[in-house]
């Protein structure tokens, strides 16, 4: 009875595994993959349920209301949460493996060594030190990726001996866990934990610029390989069988990755040098390299490259679209199937040319054209598509830089040097819809914006490209009026799309807000921005409003993150590295008047730096002089764009555009 109890629980392992396997093969093909995912989950739930059977379950109501709280909180986020936030999500889930990995590690090891063999010890010791070190390498990871955290590589003094002191620290630590008496060893799993959280953010603060890609999937299979100790330790096959396929798999990748960077794994990690002092210009900060020129952020396309792109789609017989980051932004993948969709039915031959490591994460390319309903057959990998450049009339770049960036490989010591690229330069001719012409994610200036046959149409990715469809799709295309209704928009349409491309944002609140009961409006579009992946702060004047404290009690009562609310003192030096200032009815606290202009009952008054801003949106009532009747220079101020009406209203729009 026992021996045919054990085959049928070998049987049903099996069986779970074969699914999992099943579902991650048809993740091949994107029409498949939804299914896929649905039968890998499928896979694992039943596989969770049959562990929770096969063990007991101590505590049911505990377990219970632990699965709903769980399964309720993963739902709202993966509702919440978009396609450009996906990388930075996908990090917090790495981190989130490691952390049950070692808080199972640290519950089996602190039942006693008298439960354990050996061999289940020390997999429960590394399963806690490479379960904490996945925790903080993912959250440092989904930091940068978020925005939150720099994206540039920070290198300490004497990096390599730190982090090579640090592991070796844990292997010592790990040791003498093993021989020391029972009732010493928590301070040992303590100082474990601690040294990998440590080594975790060491090793990955260093990682920047393209090589994100491969520090995600090496976390991928950290978080596998601590799944898998998990499973020695308290001897379950499934566990051990599911956490070395995702640590398989997880190696595979980033060794795809590595290839794609032509660098290797101990290079990404273990940099010969600081590139940050040597490869950024002297003469800019990381703002100037990583952040948008407002000034720049929607400049008009010339008729005349309109023109020129239009003649190149028509005339071409063979087009390559290269999709990047930007398309994400922008989320311009729908324009682009409809663009290619076209060209496919004026008979042109058509593909789309994926770099492994454009985006934030391996896939990031793939996953968005699927969203969108691309043909699968038309998707082409860098090494099989780059042989064919030279022969193709037209490459039409939506989004990407650094990986069509020639300097990759005709300049040396920069941050993407060696890497290989997309050989779009070696096209007919080359129509880039980007936002700007300014450098990528690596900082390095991009030549091929300056080749004879390049074509330039900078701006929001998605209306170029819809606007090329519209004329592409007339008889007679009227380019006149597609560029008239581009570039002569309302005020409204450049504040959208000034808060669609900000990456740091601050809102300032005033007395207005107060009048118009709009805080509450505020606060929901400041979480939208957020959900998109804009960093946002509030800026608090110590004098809005009517009373001290005013505004802070105001955005209390909206539930704003008192973390987001900070003082005149503090926010003022970020507000010339801030994209976009939104100004909900405030005046004086804001005049520029009150330090340029003497004798006002406002001279000498400390005022909020908002001027110094890239770009400036004001919801304002009217355009009229604030409380002390001084007029407000910054509404004159070419960076201003103003939004006139009720704050409340105005916001309300914002908001439903946005949606």
């Amino acid at each position: 009875m026992t021996e045919t109890y054990s085959v049928m629980n070998l049987l049903l392992d099996f069986f779970f595994f074969f699914i999992l396997i099943l579902g991650i093969w048809l993740f091949r093909w994107p029409h498949r993959a939804k299914f896929g995912n649905l039968a890998a989950a499928f896979a694992l739930a039943c596989a969770a349920g049959m562990v929770l059977y096969r063990s007991g379950i101590m505590h049911p109501n505990i377990v219970l209301i632990s699965l709903v709280i769980g399964s309720i909180a993963g739902f709202w986020v993966a509702r919440r949460i978009t396609m450009i936030q996906i990388p930075a999500m996908v990090a917090f889930q790495h981190g989130a493996g490691g952390v049950a990995a070692f808080f199972l590690s640290l519950a089996e090891l602190m039942r006693g060594s008298h439960h354990l063999g050996m061999l289940n010890e020390i997999s429960g010791l590394l399963g806690l030190a490479i379960g904490s070190l996945t925790f903080s390498g993912s959250m440092i990871a989904g930091g940068k990726l978020s925005n939150t955290l720099g994206q540039e590589q920070r290198i300490l003094p004497r990096h390599t001996l730190l982090v090579l002191t640090n592991f070796i620290s844990i292997i010592v630590l790990i040791i003498t866990a093993l021989v020391a008496p029972m009732e010493s060893r928590i301070y040992f799993y303590i100082l474990i934990i601690f040294m990998s959280v440590l080594f975790g953010i060491l090793f990955s603060i260093r990682i920047g610029g393209a090589d994100m890609p491969v520090l995600i999937s090496f976390l991928n299979a950290a978080a596998g390989v601590a799944a898998a100790f998990c499973g020695m330790i308290i001897e379950n096959k499934l566990l051990i069988s599911c956490g070395a396929m995702v640590a398989a798999s997880g190696s595979i990748l980033t060794y795809v990755m590595c290839k794609a960077m032509n660098r290797s794994l101990y290079r990404v990690f273990v940099p010969v040098q600081d590139i940050s002092s040597k490869n950024k210009n002297p003469k800019t900060d990381k703002t100037d390299i990583y952040t948008i020129n407002p000034e720049a952020s929607h400049p008009p396309i010339e008729k005349d490259n309109f023109q020129k792109a239009l003649e190149y789609a028509q005339e071409a017989k063979k087009i390559i679209i290269v999709p990047g980051y930007g398309m994400a932004v922008a989320q311009a993948q729908f324009a682009v199937i409809d663009l290619s969709n076209l060209l496919i039915d004026m008979k042109k031959d058509v593909k789309f040319a994926i770099h492994p490591v454009a985006g934030r994460m391996p896939g990031h390319m793939n996953v968005l054209l699927a969203e969108a309903g691309i043909d699968y057959d038309l998707l082409k990998e860098m090494d099989e598509i780059n042989p064919d450049f030279a022969k193709t009339d037209l490459s039409l770049i939506v989004g990407a830089c650094d990986v069509v960036n020639p300097a990759a490989i005709e300049i040396d010591g920069s941050p993407i040097s060696g890497m290989p690229i997309l050989h779009t330069h070696e096209s007919g001719h080359v129509v880039c819809c980007n936002l700007d012409d300014k450098p990528g994610y690596s900082g390095v200036e991009n030549p091929l914006y300056k080749n004879d046959n390049t074509t330039l149409l900078l701006g929001n990715a998605k209306e170029t490209i819809e606007y090329l469809v519209e004329n592409l799709s007339k008889e007679t295309p009227d380019i006149e009026a597609s560029l008239n209704k581009k570039n002569q928009r309302t005020p409204f349409d450049v504040a959208v799309s000034v808060l669609l491309t900000a990456q740091k944002i601050i809102i300032i609140p005033g007395y207005g807000m107060a009048l118009a009961q709009a805080q509450f409006k505020v606060v929901q579009l400041a979480s939208m921005l957020e959900s998109i992946g804009t960093e946002v702060k509030f800026a608090i004047h110590p004098v809005a409003g009517r009373m001290p404290g005013h505004m802070n009690v105001l955005l209390a009562e909206a539930e704003v993150d008192y973390d987001k609310l900070y003082e005149m003192d503090d926010i003022n030096p970020e507000f010339s590295q801030t994209d976009a200032v939104l100004i909900f009815g405030a005046c004086d606290v804001v005049n520029p008047a009150a330090m340029d202009t003497k004798g006002t009952p406002i001279s000498g008054m400390p005022i909020l730096n908002a001027h110094d801003a890239k770009r400036i949106l004001i919801c304002n009532f009217d355009e009229n002089p604030g409380y002390s009747g001084v007029e407000n220079t910054l509404y004159k101020d070419k960076k201003t764009i103003m939004l006139i009406g009720d704050a409340a209203s105005t916001a309300n729009e914002l908001i439903e555009a946005f949606k």
